[in-house]
């Protein structure tokens, strides 16, 4: 009678164990899960840091003021900046589009950070004037700019439309 005992009581400590196994393993996937949206929140915020100093350098915050005041830009028109300022200065949108096509940065941090500033810049004529005097040489120039641009609109409709 004892061996059938010892048998049963074996089979009970096993179940349990494979229990304590199986919430083992969900719990340190859920663990895992917790670490890596941690580890990409802050990575987004640590892009969006250095992509908001590359902003304000002085070159590119007089850019943005020039452009936010509607004042002339390009030296040609009366402003104070070559193509290769506004070059430099579009580029970083073009990155920022690129580095949030892939997922490196959130949608909210990065409309909160830097809407206001990409729309301005991409309706701004002198801009869309050179967009398209560029874009005869090759059509693909600065596009990333023009989509991440459109996105905000989009995403500022639909704001304004169901909040």
């Amino acid at each position: 009678m004892s061996i059938s005992w010892r048998k049963i009581e074996w089979k009970q400590v096993e179940k349990n164990l494979r229990i304590i196994e199986v919430v083992a393993i969900v719990g340190g996937v859920i663990f895992a899960g917790v670490q890596i949206r941690d580890l990409r929140n802050s990575e987004s915020a640590r892009l969006m840091l250095e992509f908001n100093t590359e902003l304000n350098s002085d070159l590119n915050a007089s850019l943005i003021t020039a452009i936010e005041d509607n004042k002339p830009i390009f030296k040609e028109n009366g402003g104070e900046f070559t193509s290769t300022d506004v070059d430099r200065y579009l580029g970083i949108y073009e990155l920022l589009n690129r580095v949030n096509v892939v997922g490196l940065l959130h949608d909210d941090m990065l409309y909160n950070a830097f809407a206001y500033n990409i729309v301005k810049t991409y309706q701004n004529k002198e801009i869309q004037s050179y967009l398209v005097k560029i874009r005869q040489e090759d059509s693909s120039f600065f596009r990333g700019v023009e989509l991440l641009a459109k996105d905000i609109l989009k995403a500022e409709a639909y704001r304004k439309n169901n909040y």
